[in-house]
């Protein structure tokens, strides 16, 4: 029977539950015990950082309660010595973000572990940051992997197409592991990073996409890349430093597509009324009056900047920044013309998301033409090859030099 401790209320409990709330306020009395060092938090970090084998997601950020419950044996730990605070029982168990003060990983035995009813594989660690709880899934790269491709790719695809796109993703990860900023963790759990759904949304499929690729990374210079990836190209893709403010990388240059006319996103139209754009732009600006007039400047065919009139003023932003003050399905791409209407504006575009890296409908059409998959990489990510990654597990990193370290990769034998 799960724990129902909730403030404010003393609910009756019958000898099962008794015990049970019994456990949880043993648990939160030792959880609130001490807040974690800086020092502890940067040890955990390195340790972590040097294994490439497992990543840390993050799957909640809150202020509200998060329960945590398995049908098997549950053990929760203290992360700074390990110290075991429960064995026993499972069931499910309350965390509140005001009584976890001292970090603490969850683990289960023989079945996952379930975040609010979401199950998810490996540990669960908890942290508490300025009044928030922070909830962390420890998982291995490969299930973590099999809980992202389904979500971001068709599972019904041509199986080249699944495993550039597990390349694709593995990729992206190791990079934010290895130039993550966070202590606590390397990637979040939506589309800021790559959704993950957890052990519920696995298939077959995927999952054997993930297993034939396994360790496998689209590097460039020895180092795995920042592997961006979207929908529908629309014909072609862009410049990286076209859509976002930073470096031009060689690997992320434009290239032609000819292989995503299959997808339903390829060309699409949609409109924008003026007072559409003005509540929307009204919610981070203001002051926004009435528009007045609006323009778009445009680099390889896509838009990179809008100026935006309005009664009290004028607003300049970026065209990513534009599209994404709508819903997401509104302005599917920076692949657009603009018509104007007698109250607003008639958009026709091609293609769907940013249009950087690989092109997923083309990643598909390439496979349907017998294209391999890392014929399909080495045609989206320019000047690149596959490399495997050969991290240490964890703990086995004494004696390593930081040479060791710096140069985690050997050359992929692929068949």
């Amino acid at each position: 029977m799960p724990c129902n401790l909730i403030r404010g209320r003393r609910p009756r409990l019958n000898g099962r539950a008794a015990a049970s709330a019994a456990l949880l306020v043993a648990v939160l009395g030792f959880i609130a015990g001490c807040a974690p060092s800086r020092e502890f938090l940067l040890k955990r970090s390195t340790e972590l950082g040097e294994d490439k084998n497992y990543v840390r997601v993050l799957l909640l950020e809150t202020t509200e309660r998060v329960s945590l419950s398995s049908s098997s044996r549950i053990k929760i730990s203290a992360l700074a010595d390990r110290k075991v605070h429960h064995d026993g029982k499972g069931g499910k168990i309350y965390f509140y973000p005001e009584k976890v003060r001292q970090p603490v990983i969850v683990e289960s035995w023989n079945s996952p572990l379930f975040v609010n009813g979401v199950p998810y594989r490996g540990a669960i660690e908890l942290h508490s940051r300025m009044g928030r709880l922070l909830v962390v899934n420890v998982v291995t790269m490969d299930e973590y992997l099999s809980g992202v491709v389904p979500c971001e790719i068709s599972s019904g695809w041509n199986v080249e197409a699944l495993r550039a796109q597990a390349v694709a993703a593995r990729s992206y990860a190791y990079y934010h592991i290895m130039n993550g900023t966070d202590p606590l963790y390397d990637l979040n759990a939506t589309n800021r990073s790559q959704v993950y759904r957890g052990a519920g949304v696995e298939t077959e499929r995927t999952n054997r996409a993930v297993r034939d690729t396994s360790g496998q990374v689209v590097a460039h210079n020895n180092r795995p890349i920042l592997a961006f990836f979207h929908s529908t190209c629309g014909g072609g893709t862009v410049d990286n430093d076209k859509v976002w403010s930073g470096q031009a990388l060689e690997y992320l240059r434009g290239v032609r597509c000819e292989y995503c006319s299959a997808s339903p996103h390829y060309s699409w139209e949609d409109k924008l009324t003026l007072y559409e754009i003005r509540h929307h732009l009204g919610k981070k600006y203001v002051g926004v009056g009435p528009i007045t007039g609006i323009s778009f400047k445009k680099d390889g065919g896509r838009v990179n900047h809008v100026t935006i009139e309005h009664k009290n003023g004028i607003v300049r932003l970026s065209g990513n920044d534009f599209r994404l003050f709508f819903p997401e399905k509104k302005i599917k791409s920076l692949s657009f013309d603009a018509i104007k209407t007698q109250d607003g504006l008639l958009l026709k575009g091609r293609g769907w998301g940013h249009g950087v890296g690989l092109c997923q409908w083309g990643a598909n059409g390439m496979a349907e033409r017998k294209a391999s998959y890392d014929q399909i990489l080495r045609h989206y990510y320019r000047g690149t090859r596959l490399m495997v990654i050969t991290g240490k597990p964890r703990g086995d990193s004494a004696g390593k030099t930081a040479g060791d370290r710096r140069r985690p990769f050997h050359d992929a034998r692929l068949k």
